[in-house]
């Protein structure tokens, strides 16, 4: 576990200033659909609002709209995808 969480501190590292800013804005939710998504290139929403989570699914919602408004992820319809 530490070695990995080791990598990933040395890949934040490596990011611009303004990438680092936008990742700390990012929530655990988030990083889950972000992560979802590039495993499997497309998403259907309500697979994402499935998560565990105990956020409500409105809020969601409103953190999978921060997300392509982050342009870290794409929405069609009720696609989404890298």
């Amino acid at each position: 576990m530490k070695q990995i969480f080791k990598k990933i501190l040395i890949e934040i590292d490596k990011l611009p200033v303004l990438d680092k800013k936008s990742l700390l804005n990012i929530n655990t939710y988030q990083l889950e659909v972000l992560s979802k998504i590039y495993k499997k290139k497309t998403v259907v929403t309500s697979d994402l609002l499935k998560s565990q989570t105990s956020y409500s699914k409105a809020q969601k919602y409103r953190y999978l709209k921060q997300l392509v408004k982050l342009k870290l992820c794409k929405k069609k319809h009720n696609l989404y995808f890298s």
